[in-house]
């Protein structure tokens, strides 16, 4: 069961290591775009790929320091308790209930800021909606569905622990 709890948070901090990838990928578009300014669009653009870069690249070092704490913690175990398995089916309902709700926002924040990026094209205040909407629509399509696989792993591993309790 250990072995379970280890490959899980081994998943966890490989997610991790993908927010982190993906904040430095709009890092590097953040400041093409600012380099290349071609209107007012793109410095907008820029401005909200690099707010998103930090959020990304934050959460990506906060979920590995989380991840890394507990591999860490089964690791040094020996024997799984009772009452380890117990915390461990508590902290995993908490993060599935706390997925759902997440899971929701994220698909009406995506389907707004898509319909408000189009509308963007046929508006004279195009740069400023369009700039503010893209990286919105884009990261919370990226959560979205990184929130859904981790998900999926999330309701295995706690379909493992019930049996095992």
């Amino acid at each position: 069961m250990i072995e379970k709890c280890k490959i899980f948070y081994k998943g966890d901090k490989m997610a991790a290591m993908l927010y982190i990838f993906i904040g430095l990928g709009l890092l590097t578009t953040a400041i093409s775009l600012y380099l290349f300014n071609i209107s007012a669009g793109f410095q907008y653009l820029s401005i909200g790929f690099f707010m998103f870069f930090i959020y990304t690249f934050g959460k990506g070092c906060l979920m590995y320091i989380v991840s890394n704490k507990r591999l860490n913690y089964f690791i040094n175990m020996t024997d799984l308790g009772s009452q380890s398995v117990k915390e461990e089916i508590q902290y995993s309902a908490y993060r599935i209930n706390k997925k759902k709700t997440s899971r929701r926002i994220y698909i009406y924040t995506t389907v707004i800021c898509s319909i408000i990026a189009f509308a963007g094209i046929f508006s004279p205040y195009k740069s400023i909606m369009m700039g503010t909407a893209i990286p919105i629509a884009l990261i919370s399509g990226i959560e979205f569905s990184i929130g859904l696989l981790t998900e999926f792993r999330l309701k295995e591993y706690h379909r493992v622990l019930e049996k095992k309790r």
